[in-house]
């Protein structure tokens, strides 16, 4: 997918946004017959157009830090274990779609919008936490770590996946901190459980490593930072209610 300076060329967010009430067919039909949801259609359609935005809207974000601070001196956070780790390009398979799996799997198992929004809510404050690391304290990724001969179906997607950012905005791992947020939020969902949520942030974790995106300090910071606001937001939830 093509970038202009700082996120999706709109043609590309024209692409998601008209996607939207074709994938809220499928969320509708799953959500009733699977999940229980007392949702209706219409219902449905108004919370994925507002994921979807947040969606957008945070890779906006993500890509205007990424480009914009370049004036601060990033430093690198690895140490000698990462070396050790394995480089496995199969898990950008993984890495890539699982996530927006799951994120699937949190739309479809909303029960009313107001949960719903307190779900996005909690996502905005982890995705400006983030950014707002990334700007003051900005980290990379070691640059050998995406020198690879790029001569397999895996390797030509993760160089494609690559190519879509540059190596900064280390420092937590924002896919582990979504990663681990989402899983939180789906491990009440009697369908999933506890052990599929923690199944799905290690599979995560586990794919940043190996595909050499992130560093071992990356992705505990990045569990650490979504468990606390999920931890947070539901202490808002309850105080609110």
């Amino acid at each position: 997918m093509e970038t202009t300076g700082w996120g999706f060329e709109p043609r590309w967010l024209l692409v998601i946004i008209v996607s939207v009430p074709l994938a809220c067919i499928i969320f509708w039909w799953v959500g009733v017959h699977y999940f229980g949801s007392r949702l209706r259609f219409l219902q449905y359609l108004q919370f994925a157009a507002v994921v979807t935005v947040a969606v957008a809207g945070g890779y906006q974000l993500y890509f205007w830090v990424q480009r914009n601070r370049f004036r601060r001196r990033a430093v690198c956070l690895k140490i000698d274990l990462d070396d050790r780790i394995p480089f496995v390009p199969q898990w950008i398979w993984l890495y890539s779609f699982l996530y927006y799996l799951m994120i699937g799997v949190t739309v479809v198992s909303i029960q009313d919008l107001g949960e719903g929004m307190h779900i996005i809510f909690g996502g905005l404050i982890l995705l400006l936490t983030g950014c707002a690391i990334f700007y003051f304290f900005p980290t990379y990724v070691p640059h050998t770590f995406r020198q690879f001969e790029v001569n397999t179906l895996s390797t030509r997607y993760l160089a494609f996946v690559q190519s879509m950012d540059n190596d900064r905005n280390a420092f937590p791992s924002m896919h582990c901190a979504l990663a681990t947020y989402v899983g939180l939020v789906v491990t009440d969902l009697p369908i999933v459980g506890a052990w599929i949520g923690t199944a799905y942030i290690s599979f995560i974790v586990v794919s940043c490593l190996l595909v050499k995106q992130h560093v071992i300090a990356d992705t505990i910071a990045g569990v650490a930072l979504g468990g606390l606001i999920f931890y947070l937001n539901l202490v808002l939830k309850n105080w609110y209610l």
